[in-house]
């Protein structure tokens, strides 16, 4: 099946959303999808642009973590930043700069996640920020793709649980493993000790979230070679589902 299309040469490009965990593999399947003629967006890099110094979340982040207010709002001529280039609330100048970034302005996404991961008051509010630029950039992206291409479209998203995404797709596909696989993994990749890894696997959404959303599921609990041939397998129901059709 690969480079393969949807029956009919009149239907809109179909969207696939891959969702699952760290440490799921789902890299792997986005590398498979867009072996089959997919174009795949990772939907990260999209948050990674949404908070690049200057950029309104940014400002938004900073305020609402850390009641950071840059002087002036512009980032042009600041390749690296000061605390004096901040002020709190009252005006008063900062001592040092807000913890949530480096002295390039770069989000500091280590410090950011743990505080979030302890916090679900802090995640609400991040995700306030975030949510409804994100929603907006990726039904951009739908729309602008849809318009100049019939490839499938992956959108490679751990968010999609969150209510602010749905409706994003035509089919979403769950690539799941077990929490004792993912740790192991995560662990691996990231440096991690083994509780700090569990840690991170719990804190993320939970299998009945993403079971509850999504329309198929690739399970991989194998080696990378059997998760590629689940893959080649479940590609044509993925596109016969999204078209609509019987799977």
């Amino acid at each position: 099946m690969k480079g393969a299309r949807l029956p009919g040469s009149k239907r809109p490009a179909v969207v696939i959303v891959l969702t699952g965990g760290t440490g799921t593999g789902k890299s792997t399947v986005a590398a498979e999808l867009q072996k089959r003629h997919a174009r795949v967006v990772e939907v990260d890099r999209y948050v990674r642009t949404l908070l690049r110094p200057g950029e309104p979340a940014w400002h938004d982040l900073l305020e609402a973590f850390c009641g950071a207010l840059l002087k002036g709002r512009r980032v042009a001529l600041r390749p690296v930043f000061s605390p004096g280039d901040f002020n709190d609330r009252q005006g008063r100048a900062f001592t040092q700069l807000p913890w949530v970034i480096g002295p390039r302005g770069n989000i500091r996404r280590d410090r950011l996640r743990a505080l979030v991961f302890s916090r679900p008051a802090a995640l609400k509010r991040l995700n306030r920020i975030v949510q409804p630029r994100l929603r907006q950039l990726l039904d951009e992206t739908v729309a602008q793709h849809r318009q100049r291409s019939r490839r499938p479209l992956v959108l490679d998203m751990a968010v999609y649980p969150e209510p602010s995404f749905r409706g994003l797709g035509d089919v979403v596909l769950w690539v799941r493993a077990s929490q004792a696989v993912r740790a192991q993994r995560l662990a691996k990749r990231k440096r991690l000790s083994p509780a700090q890894a569990r840690a991170r696997v719990r804190a993320q959404w939970p299998d009945a979230a993403y079971r509850k959303i999504s329309d198929c599921v690739l399970s991989n609990t194998g080696s990378n070679r059997d998760l590629r041939l689940a893959v080649e397998k479940i590609w044509s129901r993925l596109l016969t589902k999204a078209a609509g059709g019987n799977t």
